[in-house]
């Protein structure tokens, strides 16, 4: 993997936090997927921040600037550290990655509260794509013309 999406809500984890500290360990990460990515990510790899409220999109790049180690809280569990690269010209809403067909079986769309998924070589194509395409602004979802219709699944 060359990339990564790491979502946080701004409250706990802000990206701005990041932008400060040259290096800020990102760590609580409690999933057993997570887990499992964590262990893969290379030092230098890119990772695109996403904020999961209230704005739910990708706001930022940063870069793993250290490799997974022992979570210094729970030496069952993962950290690593991240620096910040740049903010995105825009944001890039959750409705227009949900639009995008290449993007369709991203883990980070299909899997509910993963925080730290891999972005494919294509998808990564297609995230730099939408990341400098001047996009409208879609308020929810379901406004987004590849979902019109559907609702969510209860």
């Amino acid at each position: 993997m060359t990339a990564w999406i790491f979502s946080s809500e701004p409250d706990v984890f802000p990206w701005s936090r990041v932008e400060k500290e040259k290096a800020v360990r990102w760590d609580g990460i409690r999933g057993p997927l997570a887990r499992k990515n964590l262990k893969t990510v290379a030092v230098g790899e890119r990772i695109y921040g996403y904020h999961s409220t209230p704005e739910k999109a990708l706001v930022c790049e940063a870069r793993v600037a250290r490799a997974a180690y022992p979570d210094p809280a729970d030496a069952d569990w993962l950290a690593l550290d991240v620096s910040f690269a740049r903010w995105l010209p825009r944001p890039v809403p959750l409705a227009v990655l949900r639009s995008a067909p290449v993007l369709k079986f991203m883990d980070f769309l299909r899997i509910p509260r993963l925080s730290v998924a891999p972005v494919s070589a294509a998808q990564e194509r297609v995230l730099r794509a939408l990341i400098q395409k001047e996009m409208p602004r879609v308020k929810h979802w379901r406004q987004s013309p590849g979902l019109r219709g559907r609702g969510p699944i209860r």
